[in-house]
């Protein structure tokens, strides 16, 4: 289950205004197992609902119930799994250029649930309806492999800013710090990877922004732990963000129990019709487990080899060029995902700013859960 590397087959899916909820101390979590969850909202225009969809989980047991409050905003509310602090990320779901943010997660007030908000834009940064996948953990404990996750409490902090420990987790110890290089350009800091030199395992990394703006936000190549946020236009802009970044765990934090898989498909490297890319398959040892293809301009497939499940969870970030002094380019959203035979097919669509389709690096996860 080591880093590997592959070449792909040829062109052939209570907070107020823009206030956070602010993390509380983990001790005061209602619930002693942490909570998990993934949410594919997939009737975008009906005001409430309960997700009845296999594609849907929550660790805590409840129902899972999304409203839409207005034109591309919702609250996803995971029933029973009131908690502090955690993480949450979202992506646009069904093809076309939509971005979306998560705008604040807290506990209800009046029940013992967690409240995630959503915002969808459209590539013009018009808010819009939109079907989306959401994500929430405040797992601290793993199994094997490194997870940190951690929320950044600032836009445009002074200098190297440390984050209070309850806006994050690393499974390495330490402190998690971030500063602002220039506007709309982040570098955070954590501990380095804990495996000798050549048992380097291909991370996991998904970031998404942070706010009720259209914003972007991706990390830069492939990991100089970067964060780059900007506009629908591609102007940099800062933003507060979310991170989840791990080796031989999952998007949830799960690193026992689901099947998982994570790649990078190289789309700024796209020659004769071949992309390249580099996976993590926690079905594969000692290596491989991916097959990437180029479907068209800005259409990718990746095939996650022995993961196939009747459900399961994907999610997709663009991710910087190669170079740090080059502009980011666009964003990313998932197409669909599916069981085919054995295997997961994902298949993501990926647009430079405006909404034109372009070959972009995408960063592709997908999990089972643990019951699968």
């Amino acid at each position: 289950m080591r880093r590997t590397s592959w070449m792909a087959v040829g062109i052939s899916a209570l907070l107020l205004g823009a206030a956070f909820a602010v993390p509380g101390p983990a001790g005061a979590d209602p619930l002693a197992d942490p909570v998990t969850a993934t949410v594919w909202a997939d009737q975008p225009t009906i005001a409430e609902y309960r997700v009845t969809n296999g594609y849907s989980v929550n660790s805590a047991d409840g129902d899972i119930v999304v409203r839409r409050t207005a034109t591309g905003a919702y609250t996803v509310e995971l029933e029973g799994a009131a908690t502090t602090g955690g993480v949450a990320h979202v992506v646009a779901y069904g093809g076309g250029p939509v971005h979306c943010t998560v705008a604040g997660w807290y506990r209800s007030l009046v029940a013992p649930d967690l409240l995630i908000q959503v915002r969808c834009f459209s590539a013009t940064g018009a808010p819009v309806d939109s079907r989306f996948v959401a994500t929430f953990t405040n797992r601290r404990q793993i199994h094997q492999g490194r997870l940190a996750w951690f929320v950044t409490d600032q836009a445009a902090p002074t200098g190297v800013r440390t984050l209070p420990a309850t806006y994050g987790y690393d499974s390495t110890g330490g402190e998690i710090r971030y500063e602002r290089l220039e506007k709309g350009r982040y570098q955070f800091r954590m501990n380095p990877n804990p495996d000798p030199p050549g048992t380097g395992y291909f991370p996991m990394t998904h970031v998404t922004a942070l706010g009720t703006g259209a914003v972007n936000c991706q990390i830069s190549w492939p990991d100089h732990w970067q964060v780059r946020c900007a506009n629908p236009a591609g102007a940099p802009v800062d933003a507060r963000f979310a991170v989840t970044y791990g080796t031989r765990v999952d998007l949830l934090g799960h690193s026992a129990g689901p099947r998982f898989a994570s790649g990078t498909l190289y789309g700024e490297n796209v020659r004769d019709g071949v992309i390249s890319g580099d996976s993590y398959n926690s079905t594969v040892d000692p290596h491989g487990g991916a097959t990437g293809a180029l479907l068209g301009t800005g259409r990718y497939q990746l095939t996650f080899q022995n993961t196939g499940t009747t459900f399961g969870t994907a999610f997709v970030n663009a991710h910087a060029p190669h170079f740090d002094s080059q502009p980011t380019r666009g964003h990313c959203v998932l197409a669909s995902w599916g069981r085919s035979g054995a295997d997961t097919v994902v298949r993501v669509n990926c647009y430079a700013w405006l909404g034109v389709p372009a070959n972009l690096n995408a960063r592709i996860s997908y999990t089972t859960w643990p019951y699968a």
